[in-house]
């Protein structure tokens, strides 16, 4: 099987091969955002392409640059959240949608 597209961009591209997650660019580098259990189900780009989010079980963000630094968010060994939409509400904060429908806010620039 081939890769498959989550998002795309003018310049990133964000697939993934089974349960396994990366990011393509049209400068030529690329990424390895991580492993999921099961196959990740959605991708974000941010607006201004500087990070990338991935998510499933759990939600891993990324800085789009050819040794960006992954991040990852809601998964924890046994306490793991199911992600099921993503959405950008702001510069730096991210919005992740878990199944059991309840929004969670992350602000990617706090420490």
């Amino acid at each position: 099987m081939s890769a498959r597209e989550l998002a795309r961009s003018a310049s990133i591209t964000v697939t993934h091969d089974y349960e396994s997650a990366s990011v393509h660019s049209s400068a030529g580098w690329q990424l390895h955002v991580g492993e999921f259990y099961g196959d990740p189900q959605v991708a974000l780009i941010d607006a201004n392409a500087r990070w990338c989010a991935v998510a499933g079980e759990g939600l891993i963000v990324c800085e789009l640059a050819p040794q960006g630094r992954c991040t990852a968010y809601f998964r924890e060994p046994g306490n793991a959240l199911w992600i099921t939409e993503l959405r950008q509400e702001a510069a730096w904060v991210l919005e992740a949608r878990g199944e059991d429908g309840c929004w969670h806010r992350i602000d990617l620039q706090a420490p």
